[in-house]
């Protein structure tokens, strides 16, 4: 498999709509913690040009995100999913959707990462920071499944992150998009600085739920997360993995100016599951 074009269809339009608990006043993130932020924006204006800029938001922050912030997010929001999952979002419904899922209460942190061309964004990431006991199966499970399928869904998890890996604090990758147009290239820049923040903080798994069809299953494969259990039901699974090692794949490939060298742990990652060759520099 040629790197480049293989890289290209990785870059994930995760998408995870679902019902959301009331309002609480948001857990304080501690603004102690350093942020490769400053460095990431340096190399973006390096490799991509002057017009390029990364911002980021992490906890109370995010409730100062300004009206029109959310209203620009909702535009790249409402294009990226139209787009990937054909869906039929508004600008109305998307404002709605994000003002939702970042309001979370103090058991779940969020962080948040957002990309600009000039005044435009073109991408978007944030996750949402909780101890395995605050996963719900109405929050975290696949909107979609049954009642019963979810209760499946969360035994398997509680098993997994209590005897297997025995690990306690969890990372849900909630949503990851960018345009399509700039997909190949600035995926990183937006997942580095959540990652970063997230294993500072003490958060050693991480988690999401996606389609074995869409490019966030091969993306997550590359980062070097693993299926603990497929629904079958429309082809959904649940996907599991290291916060740091997913961290080093991304800052491999920054670091690395997006050669073909830095895309081969990704690549190999997933041909090894999936079953094929090494991939091919």
């Amino acid at each position: 498999m040629n790197i480049q074009s293989a890289l290209s269809s990785v870059t994930p339009a995760l998408h995870h709509p679902m019902p959301l608990r009331p309002v609480k006043r948001l857990a304080r993130v501690a603004s102690s913690f350093s942020s490769s932020t400053p460095m990431l924006n340096d190399i973006l204006r390096e490799k991509l040009g002057e017009e390029y800029r990364l911002e980021t938001y992490f906890g109370d922050e995010v409730l100062q995100i300004s009206a029109g912030t959310v209203d620009d997010l909702a535009q790249c929001y409402m294009t990226v999913f139209n787009e990937s999952w054909g869906e039929s979002w508004t600008l109305g419904s998307a404002r709605a959707e994000i003002m939702n899922s970042l309001r979370a209460d103090p058991e779940r942190i969020p962080l948040i990462s957002l990309l600009y061309k000039d005044d435009t964004i073109i991408g978007f990431c944030w996750v949402l920071l909780m101890h395995k006991t605050a996963m719900s199966k109405e929050h975290d499970m696949p909107w979609e499944l049954s009642d019963g399928e979810k209760s499946t869904g969360m035994a398997i998890s509680s098993y997994w992150l209590t005897e297997v890996v025995k690990k306690d604090r969890i990372m849900f990758i909630k949503e990851l998009g960018v345009l399509k147009e700039y997909r190949q290239v600035v995926s990183p820049f937006l997942s580095i600085p959540i990652l970063e923040r997230s294993a500072q903080m003490g958060y050693d798994v991480g988690f999401l739920w996606t389609n074995v069809n869409s490019k966030a299953f091969k993306w997550g494969l590359g980062v070097g997360y693993s299926p603990v259990h497929f629904f079958i039901t429309n082809n959904l699974l649940l996907m599991y993995g290291s916060v740091q090692g997913s961290l080093k794949a991304m800052r491999n490939v920054v670091e690395a100016s997006f050669s073909k060298q830095s895309q081969y742990y990704m690549i190999n990652n997933i041909n090894k599951y999936l079953l094929k060759g090494e991939a091919r520099i």
